[in-house]
């Protein structure tokens, strides 16, 4: 979870200097925040996720479906908040700071993937991931 929000962080980091050497630092600063509004919602849904890591596994589709929709809200008023009151609005800037934050949790896959397959190379009991039981055939329960 928490992968997502670093490489968010990183990918902003790294291209507002580059958009205010290009562009000037109005547009460094819009991509920031564009950035921001993305950032901030996904921080804090990741941080309820962790939370709520423990309770009843039934809980967990009706705190995500919550978390999304609040995450949603929250990103549609920072960008208004933005809007109202930040002068001047680069909307490129803005937009692409948005998107590319909105687009890197897709790579957090990427980056768990060759964790694990990192971790699947060696020996011992950090090959297999904990709480899985290779006989249960996927079953959390019993009848």
């Amino acid at each position: 979870m928490f992968v997502a929000v670093g490489l968010q962080i990183a990918a902003i980091l790294l291209l507002a200097p580059i958009a205010g050497f290009w562009f000037g630092l109005e547009s460094a600063t819009s991509l920031l925040l564009g950035g921001v509004a993305a950032i901030l919602p996904n921080a804090l849904f990741a941080l309820r996720l962790w939370l709520h890591k423990g309770r009843s596994p039934e809980s967990y589709p009706v705190v995500f479906l919550l978390g999304e929709f609040v995450k949603i809200g929250l990103t549609l008023g920072l960008l208004a908040a933005v809007i109202r009151w930040v002068e001047p609005i680069r909307w490129i800037a803005l937009l692409t700071g948005l998107i590319v934050a909105l687009k890197m949790p897709l790579f957090a896959l990427l980056v768990a993937r060759d964790a694990d397959a990192g971790t699947a190379a060696g020996d011992g009991p950090a090959a297999a991931p904990a709480g899985k039981d290779e006989g249960s055939g996927g079953s959390a329960g019993g009848a």
